[in-house]
């Protein structure tokens, strides 16, 4: 680089924009938008795995654990790829690309498409998220006083994308289809990769940024950066496996995690004993930030599925959709961010600032009050529903918990790492967040009222059968479901459904789906579920799908058809009806029952087919399914509070023993504030 270049990269980098490199402005607005893809996504995730793909809670948290550990453990890759062969730009440019070519193919609507746009998303992140983060250390020379403050303009940037994610997309998706919401972010991540390339000379001259000579090298007709990128193409497959077969990922993360410490550790000690001391305080942090996050991501999990179901969220009229209630924590990182930056600088000047290890205790112990919150609404609760404040105060405690520990932890990152292996411990710190989220999605399975594909279903606490013997006694009546079959328009639409338009989608059977891949791809378990997103538009040929399994009822019970007409006129076969029926049967649009609750009803309706006329002996649909769901509520509501309360014991006890041991933790961190 000539003399002149060199200057005016200088002078490039002296340019501020309120105190702070202009860069880092730059890599505000394109994490922002990144974030917007990212939790666009993940706040929409577990219920599009419940409402429109139908899981049971139990195997839909497992999958959204799976998801977002290996979001956050592909940055090691990312990361070591970067500082090896990639460097810094090129390897979030290509991340850009496949996360929003991996929301676009979340358009696709069912499993498999969900599986592979994962793959691609979970492989863009791991190479976005790291480079990004390192770059903001980079813009800083050591010992620059700004770099703490501008780590947490950086972070208001993820949660001003994570706010936006959690507002408009939620709205998006649970208004207009899930699809939508999906495509939205995919758009957003457009606009961050824009941002990035089109802002790039603000950044210019940032150590790391070209590709390494090493990535230069040839393997064959290709260089080694080529080779990486169409690696990473086939790594998606992978992805799509390990979400699937999820159970294997815990010993994957245990090996992960022993080898990345290993190598800090080694490292660090080549580079003498305080290095050293240094990267053995970040393996026992990402230690504690295992425990935090694992309780904390339970937002986008079981803490989103109560609030569907436990937590009454209207407000003057308008009932809030259940993924925006994730809103809290970013709009309140946003109140409280620049809050708690002026109040770190201002303890500093008086000699007062925590250290790290009690910032990560104060923060351990907010997390748990705001879970033990979840006791005083369950007092306060009517009809088994909480009011909204126990979220409102929940997400505030866990908010400046958050506060406490997440913009230092990537500052710590950086201030504990020897400079060569910078990438690489701030993928070792990414990994954390894997374990942790893929142990969330453990916990929030624990929650899960209905079990899924769960094998130990009766220990779910919820098994269908039983309790909807419970709700109804020996009778039910499907009298009124076959009239208002056959006769919708006399029917008042209002008394039987939440479908305005259930005689236009009622004079609307058409071919346009594919019902028998449909009910291969829907598992029938035990279920309940609120089916309100049925109603999006893109869920349109799936209720065209319902309305012919009740006309393939009718016939049935009827006994006019045989089996082969039955299949010519409504394209079901009578051998499948049981299941598909026992899965989609539903009492106002609300509740989902699974096959066995369905065959208990079947029998009852048979046994007292000449009573079925007797007022005295009747037993209606929807008075069993008010009652029905009183019992779930119940049970739910329970489980929930109870393992909410016991997350909050246990981190509160956890929090006083890293206080304990914050002393010898600031020794092996040799001076690092």
């Amino acid at each position: 680089m000539s003399t002149e270049s060199t200057n005016n990269v200088v002078s490039k980098q002296e340019r501020t924009i309120l105190g702070h490199p202009e860069g880092l402005f730059v890599l505000f607005f394109s994490e922002m938008w990144e974030r917007f893809c990212y939790y666009g996504m993940r706040v929409l995730l577990i219920l599009f795995l419940t409402k429109s793909l139908m899981k049971g809670d139990h195997e839909a948290s497992l999958i959204y654990g799976a998801y977002c550990a290996l979001v956050y453990a592909a940055p090691v890759l990312g990361g070591r790829m970067a500082d090896m062969f990639l460097g810094y730009r090129y390897a979030i440019m290509l991340g850009a690309v496949l996360m929003s070519i991996g929301e676009f193919l979340l358009l696709g609507g069912n499993d498999q498409f969900l599986l592979i746009g994962m793959g691609a998303i979970i492989i863009g992140n791991g190479y976005f998220k790291a480079n990004i983060s390192t770059i903001v250390g980079k813009l800083y020379k050591d010992g620059d006083e700004r770099r703490d403050s501008g780590f947490t303009i950086f972070y208001i940037g993820i949660n001003i994308g994570a706010l936006m994610a959690t507002t408009v997309v939620a709205y998006v998706g649970e208004t207009y289809g899930f699809k939508w919401g999906f495509g939205l972010a995919g758009v957003g991540m457009l606009l961050g990769l824009l941002i990035f390339w089109a802002g790039r000379k603000k950044y210019e001259g940032t150590p790391g940024l070209d590709i390494r000579e090493a990535g230069k090298e040839k393997i064959g007709p290709l260089t080694k950066v080529q080779a990486i990128t169409i690696g990473s193409l086939a790594l998606i497959p992978l992805c799509y496996i390990l979400i699937n077969q999820n159970d294997i990922l815990q010993y994957i993360f245990l090996g992960l995690f022993l080898i990345v410490s290993y190598q800090l550790i080694s490292a660090g000690s080549k580079e003498g004993k305080t290095w050293r001391d240094r990267m053995i305080a970040l393996v026992i942090f990402m230690l504690i930030n295992i425990v935090f996050w694992a309780c904390f991501e339970q937002a986008g999990t079981s803490l989103t599925l109560f609030a569907d179901r436990n937590v009454a969220r209207e407000i003057l009229g308008w009932t809030m959709p259940a993924s925006m209630t994730q809103f809290f924590n970013p709009f309140f990182i946003i109140v409280f961010g620049s809050i708690f930056s002026m109040m770190w600088v201002k303890l500093s000047k008086i000699g007062k600032n925590p250290s790290i290890p009690m910032k990560f205790a104060f923060g351990i112990l907010q997390l748990g009050l705001g879970f033990l919150v979840t006791m005083i609404g369950f007092q306060l609760q009517t009809e088994f529903m909480v009011p909204l404040l126990t979220l409102v105060f929940l997400y505030l405690l866990h908010t400046t918990g958050e506060l406490f520990i997440s913009p230092i932890g990537l500052l710590m990152v950086t201030k504990l790492s020897p400079k060569n292996i910078a990438g690489t411990a701030m993928g070792g710190w990414f990994l954390s967040f894997a374990i942790a989220n893929f142990l969330g999605g453990q916990i929030a399975a624990l929650t899960g009222a209905e079990g899924g594909s769960h094998e130990n279903k009766e220990e779910s606490g919820l098994t269908m059968k039983t309790t909807v013997k419970e709700a109804i006694g020996n009778d039910a009546n499907f009298e009124d479901w076959i009239t208002l079959h056959n006769q919708p328009k006399n029917i008042t639409l209002q008394k039987y459904y939440d479908l305005k338009d259930w005689v236009e989608f009622r004079d609307h059977f058409d071919n346009n789906y594919n019902l028998n891949e449909w009910l291969n791809n829907r598992s029938i378990d035990y279920k309940y579920s609120d089916v309100n997103e049925w109603l999006n538009k893109d869920d349109f040929n799936q209720l065209n799908s319902k309305l012919k399994a009740l006309e393939a009822i009718q016939l049935l019970h009827d006994g006019k058809k045989s089996n082969k007409e039955i299949i010519e006129k409504t394209g079901i076969n009578p051998k499948k009806l049981w299941n598909l029926w026992g899965d989609m049967l539903q009492k106002e649009g609300k509740v989902y029952i699974s096959f066995d609750a369905w065959m208990y009803f079947r029998n009852g309706f048979y046994d007292s087919k000449e009573q079925i006329k007797s007022e005295q002996n009747k037993v209606s649909l929807k008075d069993a399914f008010a009652k029905h769901k009183s019992v779930v509520n119940e049970k739910g509501l329970n489980k929930y509070v109870d393992i909410f309360s016991v997350i909050g014991f246990v981190l509160i006890g956890f929090s006083i023993l890293i206080a304990l041991l914050s002393k010898p933790l600031n020794k092996l961190m040799h001076g690092v504030e």
